[in-house]
């Protein structure tokens, strides 16, 4: 079964498509990555809780949320051998928590997929949530490669 550049491209869009229904069933696809994001400074095991334990985990998040919207940007592909994908790109996340204010995160993504018979598995993934700067952009402390002493100065300006 040899998967195409758009076959990864499509599940893609269809996952940011199942997240905006909230398709919890469609949307755990992600159940065997492992990898780095999900506002989490360590890797993520999806595996270690299991599809029960991602549902829920990703169902309470959506309970706390008033809004939530999905707007991928940019989708790049590979593909290698017959089943493997390599998907990366960027979508931004809008939404609000029940009594929290509204948050919006751009995304850097890139995961690494299989098609099997039972559907597509994340096998790999990396999420990169930066914010928007006041002019749309990343802020320049982000995007900009300093000396530790520049951060240290950058820090200290800041609290003064």
């Amino acid at each position: 079964m040899r998967i195409t550049k758009e076959e990864v491209a499509q599940a893609v869009r269809d996952w940011v498509g199942a997240f905006n229904r909230r398709d919890l069933a469609a949307c755990v696809i992600d159940a065997e990555g492992v990898g780095y994001g999900y506002r989490t400074i360590g890797a993520r095991d999806m595996s270690s809780l299991g599809i029960e334990g991602n549902t829920r985990l990703l169902g309470d998040f959506f309970a706390r949320c008033d809004s939530f919207r999905t707007t991928l940007e940019q989708v790049e592909t590979a593909v290698t051998g017959e089943d493997l994908g390599l998907a990366w790109g960027v979508f931004v996340e809008d939404f609000q928590e029940k009594g929290r204010p509204p948050e919006r995160a751009r995304v850097r993504f890139s995961q690494v997929m299989r098609k099997t018979a039972d559907g597509w598995k994340i096998l790999l993934f990396h999420r990169d949530i930066q914010p928007f700067g006041e002019d749309g952009r990343y802020p320049r402390e982000l995007t900009t490669i300093q000396t530790p002493s520049q951060t240290s100065d950058a820090r200290e300006k800041k609290h003064t």
